[in-house]
């Protein structure tokens, strides 16, 4: 999928950008910053789940096509549908955080909060990002059927909020079935001091709960230079359940795309240490240096991947 995205900086100038995002960078964006909770071992069905429910809207032929499909007319749901564009919306700001403003970790605004103890009432962003020159900044992110809607509403949200950061961003995406576009607009606040303990607190959580998942059979290697887990996530009999089930006939290019190609996770090599005290302050995102067409892997710039077999 192209994205194309209005870009709009902090002094007002507008500039056309296009990026490319594959099926699997959308999956592991909808499954963290889409589904709004910090991932671990216990939520993995409910992450399994949520690709079943949602497979309708992710289907190869549309995605390629630079939009989402939607279900057949027997299957449709608005609420559903409505659902679906919202966690599209998030999961698509987050990936152009980490492509515009190189963010190099995001999580949900409100966990922020509980970690602050900050009542959890009144407007607020959806999302909270980090840069590793030290700068936080909000996001506020919509996603729509339709188009774009009111951006001032939007941007005025975003630096809402009770957390201090040194900007803030409106990231709507709309027309999402028909071609994929985005407004990114990045309101300019003051600069304020680096909560570094709110930054460590934040990023060992996260780690903690993906280290969670190497229990399962796991493996090291070198990718760009550097030291990754590459973890199993499906034991092999999945494959025999689905193959001959009947019940399962809607979701067969979905089983064959996700199940039969083997998707595993991919983990920093240093996870243990970030889920002991957290990312350190100067560690700089990792550029993954997959193409366009790299479509069997995906690092973001946390560190967090997926990895599947490559077709023949």
């Amino acid at each position: 999928m192209r994205i194309e995205v209005e870009y709009k900086n902090h002094t007002g100038e507008l500039t056309p950008k296009t990026f490319p995002m594959t099926r699997l960078a959308f999956a592991k964006h909808l499954a963290i910053a889409g589904q709004a909770y910090a991932p671990c071992l216990q939520k993995f069905i409910r992450s399994v789940g949520m690709y079943w429910s949602y497979s309708y809207y992710i289907q190869k032929r549309a995605f390629n096509e630079d939009r989402f499909s939607e279900p057949p007319i027997q299957l449709s749901d608005p609420t559903e549908k409505s659902h679906f564009s919202n966690l599209a919306g998030k999961a698509i700001a987050d990936f152009l955080s980490k492509r515009i403003d190189q963010s190099i970790f995001t999580v949900n605004y409100e966990a922020a909060m509980r970690l602050r103890n900050i009542p959890i009432k009144g407007c607020r962003p959806d999302l909270l990002a980090y840069k590793s020159n030290e700068n936080i900044f909000a996001i506020e992110a919509k996603g729509y059927s339709g188009g774009c809607r009111n951006m001032q509403k939007h941007k005025d949200q975003s630096q809402q909020g009770e957390i201090p950061v040194n900007f803030s961003v409106a990231c709507v995406s709309y027309d999402l079935y028909k071609k994929v576009k985005c407004n990114y607009y990045d309101p300019f606040n003051d600069n304020i001091p680096f909560d570094e303990e709110l930054f460590r607190e934040l990023t060992k959580n996260y780690y903690r709960g993906l280290s969670e998942f190497l229990i399962f059979p796991h493996r090291e290697h070198q990718i760009q230079d550097e030291s990754f887990y590459e973890v199993e996530l499906f034991p092999h009999f999945f494959e025999e359940i689905l193959s001959d089930n009947m019940h399962f006939r809607y979701y067969r290019d979905f089983c064959r795309d996700v199940y039969y190609r083997c998707p595993r996770l991919i983990l920093p090599g240093r996870i243990r240490e970030y889920a002991e005290a957290g990312l350190p302050r100067e560690t700089r995102p990792f550029s993954f240096e997959g193409g366009e067409r790299d479509h069997d892997l995906y690092i973001d710039n946390d560190r967090v991947g997926l990895i599947i077999n490559s077709t023949t």
